[in-house]
């Protein structure tokens, strides 16, 4: 397909399933680029673990690898014919979130959509009297992933307890969160461009009704007092990339050296890395990470694409 295999950014990378027409017939062509570009970050990885021994090192590594390895070599589009437009109907995933970039960039995408629906929905209750607003929270940097995480995760919700509570006129202690109807966050890491170190921090959605205000230092004095080690937070009105700097959190593990990104997925691959409260908590998130077919009757075509190194994605003809 001659493709331009440049490295874009991970939100880069999800941005285009928010533009309006992503599923134009049109661009199928380039959706399958991007696939390609995933998909070829998956296979590198693997490369990597194979050659250093990791991918062999047990039975359980080697399942792991294997899945990872076939995760995206075919893909079935249902080609509408009246509407043009182009739905992903199937896809061999492996649905390990935090190693694959291609099954990353399908959660991204699906959780992206659904949020920013159900907040257009909570606007248009409210009748626009919300506005979103972008919060990034972080805690001092640290050599131990595990300890940073739990740090700022029992941070976060000791935060979060406290807003409840004052919902609930519960104790005395008064937080700006309060003012928050809900939000959605997720945890990030990186290491730090100096120290090396990991960079721990959260990104987070939430909805400020437009006759509140948060007062950043208020909330960054609780934060310190919580975290005992930092106040380091920002906010700003959100804009539609936000929900991209959110939902891309498993993306992003894409980015780490190799050896960081094995060792974060087997310290974290357990750990519940997306979270949500008030208005957006309880928000149905489907398990598959396929386009939603379209619910009108309109003839189609469904076709098969394999992917092939150094060729990308093919198209091997109509299925029946």
């Amino acid at each position: 397909m001659g493709i331009n295999r440049k490295s874009p950014q991970s939100v880069d990378i999800l941005a285009d399933g928010l533009i309006k027409g992503w599923d134009s017939t049109e661009r199928l062509t380039k959706r399958l680029e991007s696939f390609d570009i995933l998909k070829q970050k998956g296979f590198d990885f693997v490369d990597w673990a194979t050659q250093s021994g990791i991918a062999t090192q047990n039975p359980i590594t080697k399942k792991l690898f294997l899945k990872l390895f076939d995760c995206g070599s075919y893909l079935i589009f249902r080609n509408y014919l009246v509407s043009k437009r182009s739905r992903l109907l199937g896809a061999c995933s492996c649905k390990l979130h935090l190693l694959c970039p291609f099954c990353a960039s399908r959660r991204g995408i699906k959780h992206s959509r659904i949020y920013q629906e159900k907040v257009e929905h909570l606007k248009a209750q409210e009748n626009d009297q919300l506005d979103l607003v972008f919060l990034t929270f972080t805690v001092k940097n640290g050599s131990d992933l595990h300890e940073r995480f739990t740090h700022l995760r029992n941070s976060m919700r000791f935060l979060l307890k406290q807003r409840n509570n004052q919902r609930l006129s519960k104790g005395t202690h008064q937080t700006e969160m309060f003012k928050l109807s809900g939000g959605v966050f997720a945890y990030e890491f990186k290491r730090g461009s100096g120290s090396k170190d990991w960079h721990p921090h959260i990104h987070m959605l939430a909805l400020l009704p437009k006759s509140s205000k948060i007062d950043i230092s208020l909330l960054k004095r609780e934060w310190l007092d919580i975290t005992g080690d930092s106040s380091v937070i920002n906010i700003k009105y959100a804009d539609n990339n936000a929900y991209l700097e959110v939902f891309a959190y498993a993306l992003k593990f894409s980015e780490m050296e190799n050896s960081d990104r094995w060792d974060a997925f087997n310290i974290l691959r357990r750990e519940r890395l997306i979270s949500s409260f008030g208005d957006l908590r309880g928000v149905e998130l489907p398990e598959d990470d396929n386009d939603d077919l379209l619910d009108f009757n309109e003839p189609f075509v469904d076709v098969l694409y394999r992917w092939c190194l150094g060729r990308g994605y093919e198209n091997h003809g109509f299925v029946s």
